[in-house]
C-alpha cells in the first residue's frame, strides 16, 4: 500500500479559492407525524445536479436530531474554505414566532419546551454559513401546515402559541445572500404527485442551464410551479446578491498546440501535418474553423476535399489536414491559422507553420514522436501497475492531496495524450491543475503527476475509487484502470479532536479520555507532515493542557488561532478567563470568544452566553447571553444543557421552573456528560423536581468523579459529613472535600479549611490558611472563593506570614526560617519568585494566593474539565 509522502501533498495543494459546498437534507419518515412522500427523492436529484455543478455536497437523510447535528458539524468543517455555501432541505419545518425552525425525524414536540432540543433555527446556519464563505443560497423545500398537536412551545422564555400556523416566515436576509423558498411566506407548498416535489422538480429540471444565472432561474422555475400547481403555489425568493451566480461553473477553454511546427519537402506529394487533435476537457463538442490558409500550397482533407479561409471542420478534421506545397520553394514558411469553439461558446485559436525544405530532405516533426510515444508508454505501464498494487491512503481534512506523486510524466507535452475520467465516488473529489474532475472530463497524461484528491470528511471508514481511461493507439481497444482509495484520519485527529470543533474531522474526545503523551507524539508527526494545519497545533495544545503543561498549551492555542484555527481562540479565551497559566484578562476572553461564536462554534457562544448572562468581561445582555446559550443548547453542547437548567433550578436571570430544570439536566446525563451526572445528583439529594434519594444521588455524584468532575468530592464529603445515604464520617468528608479542592473546585477546598478550622494546633492553622487562599486561587469570582477571602483577612498574620515562607521554600525560593516574621530575605524570595513565574507582583493577602495557585498549577490541574 503507497502512503501518500506528507510533503509533496503539502507542497503540491492548488489554491482551493472558488470552492462550492452545499448542504442537503431530506427528511421524510417522520416517526410521530404523518410522513412525507417526496423528500428522498428529491434530496437524491437535487445532490445530482449540484454534484455535476462542482459541489461538495454533504447529505443527509432521516435525521434524528443527533444526527442533523452531528451532519450540521461535517458541513461547517467542509465549509470552512468555501467560497460558496449552499443549504437544501426537504421535510417538515415549522414557525415559532419570528423565526423558523426545521424539524429531525424523531421530533415530538409533546412539551412546550421541546422545541430547544429538536429542532435547527434557520437563521442560525445561515449566520455560520455567512461567517465562512462569500455567497450563500438556502433553498427550502419544507413550506407546510404545522403537523403537531401541541398548542404552544417555549424558545428561551418566550412562549409562542402556534395554532394551524401555515408555511414558513421570511428569514432576515444580510447583504450576500439568496434565499429561497418553495412558495410565499406564510402559504402551503405541496409534495406533488410525482416523484418530485414541484419546486424541487422544476430547480432539477433547469439548474444546470448555463445561460440562467440564479435569479433568472428563479424566475423560470416560478413560473413552471405556478403552471403545475394552477396558481396555488408560487416559488419565492429573496436575493440580496451583489454579483452573479451560475450553477454551471465557468468551463475551461478548449485545449489546443499554440504554435505546431512541421517541415515538408518541395514535391507534388501530400504530406500530413499532424496538428494535435484540439480536446475540450469537460468533453464538450468542439468545431474548428480555418481563418488563416497558406499564400502557396493547398491544404486538403484525405479525400481530396479542399480546405480554404472560412472551412468549418470537425477536430479530427482538423488533426487529418494534409498540406501540398505546390507552387512553393525550399526556404518558404507558410502559416495556418485556426479558432477552435466548444459547445458552451468557449474559443481559442491557434496556428501552425509549414517549412518547405529541398525534396531531399526527408519530412520531420519538431517533437520527436518516437520519444514522446516511449514516455508515454512507460507512464502508462506505470500507473497499471500502481493502480493493481493497492489503495492510495489519503489524508482528510488536509486540502487536496497528490495522487501519484511519483508518476513519471516528465517529458509529455501538455497536449500530447489525455486521460479520461470514466467515473470518481461521490465522496471524492478528483481534481487536476485545480480543476474537479468529473466522469467525462479529461486531463492531460503529463499531469498525472498532479493530479489530486480530497476525501470527504467522515468518510474513514469506507474506501472509495476513481477509473481512468487510457489513452490508446490509434485504432486500439481503450484501457481502463481502477484506482482504489483509502480515506483515512491522522492518528493526532483520532487521539486529540474536541468535540464540536468546527474544523476537525472526526466527533473526538472528551478532556478526560485525552492519553497527553500519545497526543503529544502524534500531533507532533502530524505538525511535521502538515506545518500549514493549525488544526494540529490546536490538538496537541490539548494534549499538553491535559498534561497540565499551561505555558506550552497557551503557546500552541495562541500559534494555532494566529493560524486560523477558530476552536484555539476559545480555549485560549478560557485561559484568559480563569487565570489559567496567564493573567487573568476577561475582557481579552471575550473579545476571542466572539470570534468564535460567529462561526457557530459551540463552545465559544456557551462561554460567550455566560459571559453576557453575568456581565463578566462584557456589558450584561441577559437576553443576548440565554439567545447564545440556545443556539449551544441547539449544536447538542452539554455544558449549555447543566447551565440553563440550573438558572431554572435557582430562579437565576430566568423564571425558576423546577420542571424545566429536571428536564434539562436529564438531556445532559442522557448524553454521558459528567455535569449533567453532578446535577442529576443534585437534584435527588434535595429532592427537588424528583424524590430524594440519598442513595441515587451517590450514584450520581460518583459518576461524575469518575469522569473527572472537579466538584463531584465535595458533593459526595457532604453525604459522609451528614450522614446521608452513607455512614457518617469526617474523616472520610475531609478527605473527598481535599480532593476537590485539589481538583480546583473551590468550594472543595473552602470545606477542607472549615473542616480544619475544628481542630486545633498551629499545622491544621497553616493548612487552614493555605486552603482558604486556595478557595480564591482556583475561583476567585465563586460565592466560595468571597466567603473564603473574607476569613483569610481575619486570619493571624503569623500563620499567613509562615504559609507564605513555606510556599517559597517548597517552589526553590529561599525567604529564610519558616519563623511568620517576614523580613529581607522572604521580601527579596517573594520578588524572585514574581520576575521568575512572570506573574504581577502583589501584596499581602493575594501574593499568598499568588504562591499557592502556582504551587497547585505546579501539580498539574486538569483546567481542561472546568
Amino acid at each position: 500500500m503507497l502512503a501518500l509522502s506528507a510533503a509533496t501533498a503539502e507542497a503540491s495543494t492548488p489554491s482551493e479559492e472558488g470552492r462550492r459546498v452545499a448542504l442537503v437534507i431530506g427528511n421524510q419518515d417522520y416517526q410521530y407525524v404523518e410522513p412525507l412522500l417526496n423528500p428522498l427523492n428529491d434530496t437524491r436529484e437535487i445532490t445530482r445536479i449540484l454534484r455535476e455543478a462542482d459541489f461538495d455536497v454533504t447529505i443527509g437523510t432521516n435525521l434524528s436530531k443527533k444526527d442533523l447535528e452531528q451532519v450540521v458539524r461535517r458541513f461547517l468543517r467542509e465549509l470552512n474554505d468555501g467560497d460558496t455555501a449552499l443549504f437544501y432541505y426537504s421535510g417538515h419545518a415549522l414557525q415559532v414566532g419570528d423565526s423558523n425552525f426545521i424539524l429531525p425525524v424523531d421530533a415530538k414536540l409533546s412539551s412546550q419546551y421541546d422545541l430547544e432540543f429538536e429542532s435547527l433555527k434557520v437563521s442560525h446556519l445561515l449566520d455560520y454559513m455567512k461567517a465562512a464563505s462569500s455567497l450563500q443560497i438556502v433553498m427550502l423545500d419544507a413550506c407546510r401546515d404545522n403537523p403537531f398537536e401541541i398548542g404552544s412551545l417555549f424558545w428561551g422564555e418566550e412562549e409562542y402559541a402556534l395554532g394551524k400556523t401555515r408555511g414558513l416566515r421570511r428569514i432576515p436576509n444580510k447583504l450576500g445572500s439568496f434565499i429561497s423558498y418553495a412558495t410565499r411566506p406564510g402559504q402551503v407548498a405541496y409534495d406533488g404527485e410525482g416523484p418530485m416535489s414541484p419546486f424541487t422538480s422544476s430547480v432539477v429540471s433547469n439548474a444546470l442551464d448555463p445561460k440562467l444565472e440564479i435569479k433568472d432561474l428563479m424566475t423560470k422555475v416560478r413560473d413552471e410551479v405556478v403552471r403545475k400547481t394552477g396558481g396555488q403555489q408560487i416559488p419565492y425568493e429573496d436575493s440580496t446578491l451583489v454579483t452573479s451566480f451560475y450553477f454551471v461553473p465557468p468551463k475551461p477553454e478548449p485545449i489546443v498546440t499554440a504554435h505546431h511546427r512541421v517541415t515538408v519537402p518541395v514535391d507534388a506529394t501530400a504530406h500530413q501535418l499532424s496538428i494535435p487533435e484540439p480536446v475540450q476537457p469537460e468533453g464538450g463538442k468542439l468545431t474548428a474553423k480555418v481563418t488563416l490558409s497558406p499564400e502557396k500550397g493547398e491544404l486538403r482533407l484525405p479525400d481530396g476535399r479542399s480546405v480554404s479561409e472560412g472551412t468549418e471542420l470537425t477536430v479530427s478534421e482538423l488533426a487529418s489536414l494534409e498540406f501540398v506545397p505546390t507552387g512553393s520553394s525550399a526556404g518558404d514558411i507558410e502559416l495556418i491559422s485556426y479558432q477552435v469553439t466548444d459547445e458552451w461558446g468557449g474559443n481559442v485559436s491557434a496556428i501552425a507553420s509549414v517549412t518547405v525544405a529541398q525534396s531531399a530532405a526527408p519530412a520531420e516533426q519538431i517533437e520527436p514522436e518516437d520519444t514522446k510515444t516511449e514516455v508515454l508508454q512507460e507512464l502508462l505501464a506505470w500507473l497499471e501497475n500502481r493502480a493493481a498494487s493497492g489503495p492510495v491512503e489519503a489524508d482528510i481534512g488536509v486540502g487536496p492531496v497528490t495522487v501519484y506523486p511519483q508518476a513519471p510524466a516528465v517529458g509529455l507535452p501538455a497536449t500530447s495524450d489525455w486521460l479520461k475520467v470514466v467515473s470518481v465516488d461521490a465522496d471524492l473529489q478528483l481534481a487536476a491543475d485545480g480543476r474537479l474532475l468529473q466522469a467525462g472530463d479529461r486531463f492531460p497524461a503529463n499531469a498525472l503527476s498532479s493530479l489530486t484528491l480530497r476525501p470527504q470528511i467522515g468518510t474513514e471508514d469506507q474506501s472509495g475509487s476513481f477509473v481512468l481511461e487510457l489513452p490508446s493507439a490509434e485504432g486500439g481497444t481503450a484501457r481502463t484502470i481502477t484506482q482504489t482509495v483509502q480515506p483515512r484520519v491522522t492518528e493526532c485527529d483520532a487521539l486529540a479532536t474536541q468535540p464540536f470543533d468546527l474544523q476537525a474531522v472526526t466527533d473526538g474526545r472528551l478532556a478526560n479520555a485525552l492519553d497527553s503523551a500519545k497526543v503529544d507524539a502524534a500531533c507532533a508527526s502530524a505538525m511535521a507532515a502538515y506545518p500549514g494545519i493549525g488544526r494540529f497545533v490546536f490538538q496537541r495544545g490539548r494534549g499538553a493542557f491535559a498534561a497540565g503543561d499551561l505555558d506550552q498549551a497557551a503557546a500552541y492555542f495562541d500559534q494555532a488561532y494566529q493560524m486560523g484555527h477558530v476552536r484555539a481562540g476559545q480555549v485560549l479565551g478560557r485561559m484568559y478567563f480563569l487565570g489559567a497559566g496567564i493573567d487573568r484578562d476577561r475582557g481579552k476572553a471575550v473579545d476571542l470568544y466572539r470570534k468564535a461564536a460567529e462561526r457557530g462554534d459551540a463552545y465559544a457562544l456557551h462561554s460567550l452566553g455566560m459571559a453576557e448572562i453575568k456581565g463578566e468581561g462584557t456589558a450584561q445582555n441577559e437576553q443576548s447571553g440565554m439567545e447564545k446559550l440556545l443556539q449551544s443548547v441547539e449544536a447538542g453542547h452539554t455544558f449549555s444543557f447543566n447551565a440553563i437548567g440550573g438558572f431554572y433550578l435557582r430562579g437565576q436571570h430566568v423564571d425558576e421552573n423546577v420542571d424545566r430544570a429536571v428536564y434539562y439536566y436529564n438531556r445532559s446525563a442522557a448524553r454521558q456528560d459528567i455535569y449533567g451526572f453532578l446535577n442529576m445528583g443534585t437534584l435527588y439529594r434535595d429532592g427537588k423536581g424528583v424524590p430524594q434519594d440519598f442513595e441515587a444521588a451517590f450514584g450520581w455524584f460518583k459518576k461524575a468523579h469518575d469522569g473527572g468532575h472537579p466538584a463531584a468530592g465535595t458533593a459526595i464529603g457532604l453525604l459522609y459529613f451528614n450522614g446521608q445515604g452513607v455512614e457518617k464520617s469526617a474523616a472520610e468528608a475531609t478527605r473527598w472535600f481535599r480532593e476537590s479542592a485539589q481538583r480546583g473546585d473551590a468550594w472543595g477546598a473552602y470545606n477542607t479549611a472549615w473542616m480544619l478550622g475544628k481542630e486545633t494546633g498551629e499545622s491544621a492553622g497553616r493548612d487552614r490558611v493555605r486552603m482558604l487562599a486556595m478557595s480564591v486561587a482556583v475561583d476567585p469570582s465563586s460565592p466560595a472563593a468571597e466567603k473564603a477571602k473574607t476569613e483569610l483577612g481575619k486570619a493571624p498574620r503569623n500563620l499567613k506570614a509562615k504559609a507564605l515562607q513555606q510556599a517559597l521554600t517548597d517552589l526553590g525560593f529561599a525567604p529564610g526560617p519558616v519563623d511568620g516574621q517576614p523580613g529581607r530575605k522572604t521580601r527579596e524570595a517573594l520578588s524572585a519568585f514574581f520576575e521568575t513565574s512572570g506573574r504581577k507582583p502583589v501584596k499581602g493577602d493575594d501574593a499568598l494566593i499568588a504562591l499557592v495557585k502556582h504551587q497547585w498549577e505546579q501539580n498539574r490541574p486538569r483546567y481542561d474539565l472546568f
